[in-house]
């Protein structure tokens, strides 16, 4: 069995750079009420501030949909679309190994 996921990446304006992290950072407890998604990993670049990356997994193809209709995208991308220098670049893919502690 496969286990759906994605990785966006998101570029911002400079000056929305800082309001975009909070953002990811209050999507947070949406994303820990969705049963389907599995793991969650909101990063900012450490070479470009205005350049933040997702990593999500999920239990099925089902879950994917739920999580882009959930609480955490409408946030992210409709609070956050203003702060976007262009559109979010979203990449499907599927989990071949994998290793996460925090």
């Amino acid at each position: 069995m496969t286990t759906p996921g994605m990785v966006i990446t998101f570029r911002t304006t400079a000056e929305g750079a800082d309001q975009f992290a909070g953002i990811l950072e209050r999507a947070l407890p949406f994303v820990e009420d969705e049963p389907g998604t599995t793991t969650w990993i909101a990063g900012r670049s450490a070479d470009d501030p205005t350049t933040f990356y997702l990593v999500d997994l999920f239990t099925s193809p089902e879950a994917v949909d739920a999580h882009m209709a959930g609480q955490a995208a409408a946030l992210i991308l409709g609070e956050g679309g203003s702060l976007l220098a262009e559109p979010p670049a979203i990449g499907a893919m599927s989990l071949l190994a994998g290793r996460f502690t925090a």
